[in-house]
This record gives structure tokens, C-alpha cells and sequence, in this order.
């Protein structure tokens, strides 16, 4: 897969002065568009950058844990921002699977288009190229607003499957999900925040015992709900939703010494013995 590009050239009324802020700013917001919420191992690296005007960025996917291009990783996502932006090109509302966060991000950059920046242009991971100028982008702002958020997942659901089920991890936001009561769940298997809408009949309970602590704390928690996964299964939000907490007792290291472990033996010789399987 091909380094994603971004170019960003001046506008039609002064073509030779592109300012640095609109100019750094919309490439930090593209590939910050790029990049999953939540997936802290994954960074892109500037592997291009132009010196003049128009100004031109190439950035590839790093795993900073194995330092080697992660395009699998981010395949998926990569797939529903290429989605959203061809939408946004056409004038069309965003499908619901464009994820939720990353709506202030594309409206900046779309803004920037009518102020500014005369045409910005993206080029996919497919060689092909997706642009703004002030009158589609105008026309996708237009689009975002005609179809507010509350409205997205009855007119342009996406959802693969939904099951009942639960997911762990750590409250780490509070706020409205399409206007109803929700939190932000950091979950522990995945490492994504995933949007939790919380069920009408607990709004008084979970909200009484619910507490900025609780957020402030990351305190960890076991929600269950509807899951609706998108079509790449990855989970998208929860419905309906309970929320208990989970109590980790605080274990100390001589809570977990055993002097009897290794049943008198040193432990550099029960070491030996255990790699030659030598117990009778």
C-alpha cells in the first residue's frame, strides 16, 4: 500500500501566499484523521514533506513496537475515512460507521477550504485522489448539517450484526450519544474507546452512582448492552446499556511471596530443572 498524501495549496485570491498555520494545520488534521482512537501504537511517520508552496506531506503507518509499516493494522479504518471522504467530495451525508470522533476533525479541515486554503488534495491508498475546494467543500458542510448526528444511524445504518453482550475496560469520557446519556468505555481487549449509550430504565440509577471520580480514576467497569459491530466486525457501540463496576483488590508483592515454592530447591536450580523437566 502507498504512503497517504496530503497537498494543500493557497487560495484563488492570493495565489502566491499559502499561510504556514492553515497549511500545518490541515496536514496535522488529515493524518490525524488517519490515525484510530485509541490505538496509541500506531503513529505515522513523515516520510515526505515539501518546502514551498503548494505543501506536500506523505506519511506511512509505524508499529512503534516492531518499528516495521502497519498498513494491516489500519487497513480497516483507513477504509471507512476513505468512505466518509469520498462522501464528503460528493456532497453527501457521512454513514454512520465514520467514526464519531472524528467529525470535529473533518469539519476543521473542510473550513479551512472556504478561509484560506483555495483546494486541498488527498491521495488514497489506492492512487486515487479525492479534493476540496471551497464549493464541495462548502456542500459537504452543508450535508453534515443537514443530517445531524441523532439522525445518522436510523437513515444510513451500516451495522453488520448486533448480539447481546458485554465488554470490559476503563470510563475514561462522559457525555451524550445522539443525545442520550452515554460513556466512553477504553476497552481492555482492543484498546478502543467505544461509545456506550446507557439503557433509558438505568438513567436515574447509573447516574446517581456514576461520579467524575469515576472518570477522572479510568475506573474500571463491565458494561453490557446491545453490540453492533460494523462490517469488518469490529464493535461499534453499545445500546441499551447497564454498567457495573469491577473491584480489583489491591495485591501487594509479600501477599504473593511463597517461600515453599520451589519446595526448598535455590532458584536458580529449580530454574534448571524446571527448562529439563526434571520432576519426577
Amino acid at each position: 500500500m502507498k504512503p497517504r498524501k496530503i497537498t494543500v495549496e493557497p487560495s484563488a485570491d492570493h495565489p502566491n501566499m499559502l499561510d504556514i498555520r492553515d497549511a500545518m494545520e490541515q496536514v496535522l488534521d488529515f493524518f490525524d484523521l488517519l490515525t484510530e482512537e485509541g490505538d496509541s501504537d500506531i503513529v505515522w511517520n513523515l516520510v515526505r514533506a515539501s518546502a514551498n508552496s503548494p505543501f506536500v506531506a506523505e506519511g506511512v503507518p509505524m508499529d512503534l513496537r516492531t518499528k516495521a509499516p502497519a498498513f494491516g493494522r489500519v487497513e480497516n479504518h483507513l477504509a471507512r475515512i476513505d468512505r466518509g471522504l469520498g462522501r464528503m467530495q460528493a456532497g453527501e451525508p457521512l454513514d454512520v460507521d465514520f467514526p464519531i470522533e472524528k467529525k470535529a476533525v473533518a469539519t476543521r479541515m473542510l473550513k479551512r477550504n472556504l478561509n484560506g486554503i483555495g483546494r486541498t488534495c488527498i491521495e488514497g491508498g489506492d492512487g486515487t485522489g479525492i479534493e476540496f475546494r471551497p464549493q464541495t467543500a462548502k456542500a459537504a458542510l452543508d450535508a453534515m448539517l443537514e443530517h445531524p448526528d441523532e439522525d445518522h444511524e436510523y437513515l444510513f445504518a451500516t451495522f453488520s450484526r448486533e448480539e447481546m453482550g458485554s465488554i470490559d475496560g476503563r470510563i475514561v469520557d462522559l457525555r451524550t450519544n445522539y443525545d442520550e446519556p452515554s460513556l466512553r468505555l477504553k476497552e481492555h481487549l482492543s484498546g478502543r474507546e467505544i461509545p456506550c449509550r446507557i439503557s433509558p430504565h438505568k438513567h436515574e440509577e447509573i447516574g446517581k452512582r456514576l461520579t467524575a471520580h469515576d472518570v477522572w480514576e479510568h475506573r474500571r467497569a463491565r458494561v453490557q448492552g446491545l453490540i453492533r459491530y460494523d462490517e469488518n466486525g469490529k464493535i461499534v457501540r453499545l445500546n441499551d446499556c447497564d454498567v457495573k463496576y469491577i473491584d480489583v483488590p489491591e495485591v501487594r508483592l509479600r501477599d504473593l511471596r511463597d517461600p515453599e515454592f520451589t519446595g526448598g530447591l535455590p532458584a536458580r536450580e529449580y530454574l534448571d530443572r524446571l527448562r529439563e523437566n526434571d520432576f519426577d
